[in-house]
Parts: structure tokens; C-alpha cells; sequence
């Protein structure tokens, strides 16, 4: 298995043909392409993204993220603050039903673009929503004792995109989904990431294969975004040549 930070256009700039959007939303942020070797022969690839939300504590107590840290990406790891902000440490968070996903937004162009993906290219994206691994959950930070997590309840959850979306359409525009709100539409969904990637990508029940003629819309998935995708991976699987 290979991983890859594959950066920001942020070196290169925005390019011409972009105009006129000033930031353009991403429609993944974690890729996982899968390879399939017969012997030394390729002879099957598909790719799978995830688009990325988290739930909101219920007092949206959130730090938005900082575009040029953002446009930067994993680069800025190196690219620390002049002062360490322990008080932001000191914290409360609160999750129960009614807590938001506060970056997925009904009416947005980033849904449009991942419906638009998914209808031109085949089902290639869908949704990872970061839970906490119970819910009601209430936490206090700094942590006075380790939090002890055998089998979460909940946790992180793979969602059909197509479900999400209807929840959405159900919403005024600029509005947000509910936690309860996702887990009553994607009862055929909501699977456990790594349910979705090794039960269901690499045994090809989700994603989307491609061929060799299809490798430059894979590349615009990957390289032409607002951002850096978070993580890039790529799995190989070789057969016996018999």
C-alpha cells in the first residue's frame, strides 16, 4: 500500500480557465485507488473518494479552518505558530441527535459538483462523517483520565451519497443535516470505514473501476482542486497468474 501528500495549487496559483470562482470546493479529500495485478500484468483499476464532515458539538464551538493553511496543506505542519494556544485546550463538547454537520450545506456548489461527478463518472464519492464513537457524549478537555474504546457504537460512517443529498433537499438552502437526520435516511448505508474500504472497495461493491482511456479524469480528480486532498492511497492486489 502506498500513501501520498499530493499539495496545494496553492505553488502554481489559481489557474485562467478556473475563473471566475476564487476558491473552488473539492469534491473528495481522501482518495483510495485499487490496483489489480495478474502477475506482472495490470489488469483492473477503480478509484473511491470520501468526502470528509465532521459533527458539531452543540455549541458549534468549531475553529474554522484557515484557508492558507488550507491551501498549503500538509505542508503547514511546518509552518507553526509564533505562541502555543493552550487555553483553546480547555474545552467542552457536547454531541447528542440534534448536533449538526455544519460543513455540509444544502444548496451548496460542492454538492452539486460531487452529484455531477457521480452522474458523469460513475458512484465514485461518498460521505465519511467523523462522530465521537457514543452519542449522547460529553467531554471535557483537558482529559482527567484515558477514555477507554473497545467496539465504538457509532464513530466514523461511510454514507451513500445519494442519501445524503436527499436529506439535504428537504433543507432551505444554506441549512445543515442533524445527526439523527443522516441515520434515518442511510439505514442501507452507514457503514464503519473500514467495512467500506476492505468488505466493500476491494471486493469492488463500491467505487468505480475505470480503464486506461479514463486516467486523465482520475488525475483532474486528484490534482485540479481548491486544496490538498488529505490522503492519497493506493492498495495493489496481484492474482496468481493462473
Amino acid at each position: 500500500m502506498d500513501t501520498h501528500n499530493i499539495g496545494g495549487l496553492r505553488r502554481i496559483g489559481r489557474p485562467d480557465w478556473d475563473f471566475p470562482y476564487q476558491r473552488r470546493w473539492e469534491t473528495a479529500d481522501i482518495a483510495i485507488l485499487v490496483f489489480v495485478y495478474r502477475g506482472e500484468k495490470l489488469v483492473a483499476k477503480k478509484i473511491g473518494l470520501l468526502q470528509s464532515k465532521r459533527l458539531y458539538p452543540d455549541n458549534n464551538d468549531v475553529d474554522d479552518d484557515d484557508e492558507i493553511g488550507f491551501l498549503h496543506g500538509m505542508n503547514a505542519f511546518i509552518r507553526r505558530e509564533a505562541s502555543q494556544a493552550i487555553a483553546a485546550l480547555h474545552r467542552n463538547f457536547a454531541f447528542n441527535q440534534s448536533c449538526i454537520y455544519g460543513a455540509m450545506q444544502a444548496g451548496s456548489h460542492q454538492i452539486q459538483s460531487i452529484e455531477s461527478l457521480n452522474r458523469n463518472f460513475g458512484k465514485t464519492v461518498y460521505y465519511l462523517l467523523y462522530n465521537p464513537h457514543i452519542i449522547p457524549l460529553s467531554v471535557r478537555y483537558p482529559l482527567q483520565q484515558r477514555i477507554r474504546i473497545d467496539r465504538p457504537a457509532v464513530g466514523c460512517r461511510v454514507f451513500d451519497a445519494d442519501y445524503v443529498h436527499q436529506v439535504l433537499s428537504g433543507l432551505n438552502e444554506g441549512e445543515s443535516p442533524t445527526f439523527s437526520m443522516i441515520e434515518s435516511a442511510g439505514l442501507t448505508s452507514a457503514w464503519p470505514l473500514e467495512t467500506w474500504a476492505a468488505d466493500l472497495l476491494l471486493t469492488c461493491q463500491v467505487g468505480q473501476a475505470f480503464e486506461d482511456s479514463r486516467d486523465t479524469e482520475v488525475r483532474y480528480f486528484l490534482e485540479r482542486r481548491s486544496g490538498p486532498i488529505g490522503a492519497a492511497l493506493a492498495a495493489s492486489i496481484t492474482l496468481p497468474d493462473n
